[in-house]
C-alpha cells in the first residue's frame, strides 16, 4: 500500500519563562552571559517550542538576545518573546537598554523582528499591578511604536487571574493580543493548592474568548516570594497536568512554566526543619487576611499511656514581615479544647527553632483518648500581611505520636476556618528541581506526540493517542506504559505513513518509556 505524506502540523504552544542558564565564567566585560548553546540543548531536550526570554538579570541580556540567542533559537525552531519588567520591579534594577521607555522597547524589539521572524512578540510582567503607568493612552503608543514597523508584532500583558473581569478588559481589549495568566490560587498568593486551576482557566477562558483573545497559563516551576518553599513536584505535576486537560479541551492556547531550573542541586535554603527534611507548617499568604479568631490548625488524635506521667517537647518558629505586629497572631498547642500553650508570633528570632517542654500530666491524667492540637490563631487587627509557622520533632512522654518528626506526611490532619491559612507536611527534596525537569519533559514531550498524531495520523492511531494523553492527564502512569506499549505495536504494523514519520513517533515513544522509567 503506498504510503500517503502528511504535512506537519504547526508546534503546540508549549513554552518556559526565564530560569536562564549563565556561562560559568565572567567574559572580558566582567559579566556572565547568557549560555545560549546550553540553553537552547535543554530547551529542545524539553520540548519547548516558545521561550519567554527575560531581560533583566544582566545589562548585556539585550544584546545576547540580539547577536546570540535570537539566531540559535531560528535555527532550532524555537519562537521567542520577550519579557519586560514593569515600573513596580524596575527601583532596583531595569532592564537595559531602555529601562522604562517602553516605547523604546517596542520600537527596538519591532526593529528586531524583522529580521527573525521567530521573534513573535513581548510579554509584559506585572501588567495589573502597575495600572497607573500602563494608562490606555501609554499602552497605545507602546503598541504603535512596534506596529509601526512590524505590524504582526503581538503584545500579551502577564495578568493574575483577580485582575481579569469585563470593566479592565472594556479598557484595554483593543491593545491586547491575548493574555498571560500567571496561576498563583487567585486571591491567596501560594503555590501549595492546585484546586481552583482548572475552574479559573475555564471562567478566564470564556472571558477572553467573548473578546477573541486567546489565553496562556503559565504555572509556578519555582518560588513565589514570602512563600515557605519552592513549590514541591507534586504540585507542579498537578498544576502541568492540569494545564494539559486545559489546554486539549481548548480553553487555553499555550502553557508555560515558571523560571524552570535547568541545572540540578541541591536548594538547601528550603531545608528549614529542626531535624531530618519535614515539618508541619501553617502559612498564611498575601492577600485577604484572616479575622480575629480565625485559625488553621494541625492535629492527631492520643491514647495517654497508663504511667499517670505526661509530659511534651516540641520545636517551633516563626517566619513574618517587619510589618507584622505583636499580638495580632499567636502560636497555641491544646489538649482536647484546652489551651495548655500561647505565644505571640513574634517573640523569638525570624527562622529560629525554640524547644518548649510541657507537663501535660493535669491535661491527660484520667483520659483514655483526646486530641494534641497545634494552632495558628489570629488575635487581633486586621491589618493584611503573610507570614508561617512550623512545628517539629515532638517528643512526647506516656503516649505516643505517628510520624512526630514530620518526616512522612501521614498522621496529622491539617484543618482551617479561613480558605487563607494553609496547612501542609513541607519536606524537604534535594531533587525537587531534577524530578520538576523530568515531569516537564514528560508532560510535554507526551502532547507533542498526541498532537502530531491527532492532526496527521489515521483515526485509529488519534483514539491511541488521545487514550495515552488522557492517561497522563489522569496521573495513571501504568496506563501510560500499556497504551504506549499499544501505540508503538499499531505503529510498527501501521502501513499508510512514510517510514520516516513512524520512525519519529516510534522515537518518540521509546523516548517517553524512557523518561518514565526514570521518573515513574
Amino acid at each position: 500500500m503506498t504510503a500517503l505524506a502528511h504535512p506537519s502540523p504547526p508546534s503546540p504552544f508549549l513554552g518556559d519563562y526565564a530560569g536562564e542558564l549563565r556561562e560559568p565564567r565572567p567574559r572580558k566585560d566582567g559579566v556572565r552571559h547568557v549560555d545560549t548553546p546550553r540553553l537552547i540543548q535543554k530547551l529542545k531536550e524539553l520540548g519547548v517550542t516558545h521561550y519567554f526570554y527575560l531581560i533583566w538579570h544582566a545589562p548585556t541580556d539585550w544584546d545576547d538576545l540580539r547577536h546570540e540567542f535570537l539566531p540559535a533559537a531560528r535555527q532550532a525552531g524555537i519562537d521567542v518573546w520577550v519579557y519586560l519588567v514593569p515600573p513596580s520591579e524596575s527601583r532596583r534594577i531595569q532592564s537595559e537598554p531602555f529601562g522604562t521607555d517602553y516605547v523604546a522597547w517596542f520600537r527596538a524589539i519591532g526593529s528586531l523582528s524583522r529580521h527573525y521572524a521567530n521573534l513573535k512578540g513581548i510579554v509584559m510582567d506585572d501588567f495589573n499591578h502597575n495600572l497607573s503607568f500602563f494608562t490606555p493612552e501609554y499602552v497605545s503608543r507602546m503598541k504603535q511604536a512596534g506596529k509601526k514597523i512590524n505590524p504582526d508584532l503581538l503584545f500579551y500583558p502577564q495578568i493574575y487571574y483577580t485582575a481579569l473581569h469585563s470593566h479592565f478588559l472594556k479598557k484595554y481589549r483593543s491593545l491586547f493580543d491575548g493574555v498571560v495568566m500567571t496561576f498563583r490560587d487567585g486571591k491567596y498568593r501560594n503555590t501549595q493548592r492546585t484546586r481552583d486551576l482548572e475552574d479559573q482557566a475555564s471562567k478566564a477562558s470564556r472571558l477572553l474568548n467573548r473578546e477573541g483573545l486567546p489565553l496562556i497559563l503559565m504555572v509556578h516551576a519555582s518560588k513565589l516570594s514570602a512563600t515557605p518553599s519552592h513549590p514541591s513536584a507534586r504540585y507542579v505535576d498537578r498544576s502541568l497536568r492540569a494545564g494539559l486537560r486545559q489546554l486539549h479541551h481548548g480553553n487555553i492556547q499555550g502553557l508555560v512554566t515558571y523560571v524552570l531550573h535547568k541545572e540540578w542541586f541541591p536548594e538547601r535554603r528550603d531545608r528549614t526543619a529542626y531535624s531530618g527534611y519535614g515539618y508541619g507548617s501553617l502559612f498564611i499568604p498575601s492577600g485577604p487576611s484572616p479575622a480575629p479568631g480565625d485559625k488553621g490548625e494541625i492535629r492527631q488524635r492520643i491514647r495517654p499511656g497508663p504511667s499517670g506521667e505526661y509530659r511534651l517537647r516540641f520545636h517551633h518558629m516563626s517566619v513574618y514581615p517587619r510589618n507584622l505586629r505583636k499580638g495580632e497572631y499567636v502560636k497555641q498547642l491544646l489538649i482536647g479544647n484546652r489551651v495548655v500553650w500561647e505565644e505571640d508570633v513574634r517573640a523569638g528570632r525570624v527562622e529560629e527553632w525554640k524547644r518548649k517542654t510541657l507537663n501535660l500530666t493535669p491535661h491527660l491524667r484520667g483520659k483514655k483518648k483526646t486530641s494534641l492540637t497545634m494552632r495558628l490563631v489570629r488575635k487581633q487587627g486586621k491589618s493584611p500581611t503573610w507570614l508561617y509557622i512550623g512545628f517539629d520533632r515532638l517528643d512526647p512522654l506516656g503516649f505516643q505520636l505517628t510520624h512526630a518528626d514530620f518526616e512522612e506526611p501521614s498522621g496529622w490532619s491539617y484543618r482551617s476556618n479561613h480558605p487563607a491559612v494553609i496547612g501542609e507536611t513541607l519536606i524537604y527534596d534535594p531533587n525537587r528541581r531534577l524530578r520538576v525537569y523530568l515531569i516537564t519533559m514528560m508532560m510535554y514531550h507526551t502532547f507533542h506526540l498526541y498532537h502530531q498524531i491527532s492532526s496527521s495520523g489515521p483515526p485509529p492511531l488519534q483514539g491511541m493517542a488521545d487514550s495515552m494523553l488522557q492517561s497522563v492527564i489522569g496521573g495513571r502512569t501504568q496506563h501510560v506504559c500499556r497504551d504506549l506499549e499499544l501505540l508503538k505495536k499499531a505503529l510498527e504494523q501501521d502501513d499508510t505513513l512514510p517510514s520516516s514519520q513512524r520512525e519519529t513517533w516510534i522515537n518518540q515513544i521509546d523516548r517517553l518509556d524512557r523518561i518514565l522509567t526514570i521518573n515513574p
